[in-house]
């Protein structure tokens, strides 16, 4: 049933996110990458999929995530695209620069956003509290500047 439904990627606007139609064509069959790495990525989404239901049953979020760092051109956007089209799920894009020059404008430390994005599970909520959290800061600076 998932192989038939068109992959989507959410861009957040502000509060909100935005679809638009993710047709990317990398798969695990095209992507450069070293082939050991590869299979323990495959073995491990593999895995993932098959315990939704563990997951379930011991209270946690069904979710995988990967952090991927590097230069521009090496190849983190292609293998995300590549997870996406072998899960068949969407994508969140999610701009973390704008976060970061954000979090140097209101003085919050790495400890206290780790707080408010632990508070729930749920990425879109966790981030909607951290944008709640963050934008009296915000305007409590720029009050104090006047």
């Amino acid at each position: 049933r998932r192989r038939d439904c068109a992959l989507k990627i959410f861009m957040n606007e502000g509060l909100s996110w935005r679809g638009i139609s993710h047709n990317h064509p990398a798969t695990f069959d095209t992507l450069a990458m070293d082939p050991p790495t590869k299979q323990a990525v495959i073995a491990d989404l593999d895995r993932f999929l098959k315990r939704k239901e563990y997951y379930r049953r011991i209270g946690k979020a069904w979710k995988r995530g990967y952090l991927l760092y590097g230069p521009p051109g090496t190849g983190k956007s292609s293998l995300v695209a590549a997870v996406a089209n072998y899960l068949r799920f969407n994508l969140y894009d999610l701009d973390l620069s704008e976060i970061q020059e954000l979090l140097a404008e209101v003085e919050v430390t790495p400890a206290e956003v780790s707080e408010m994005l632990l508070r729930n599970e749920d990425a879109d909520i966790a981030l909607l509290g951290l944008v709640e959290f963050l934008t009296p800061k915000k305007q409590g600076k720029k009050d104090s500047v006047k």
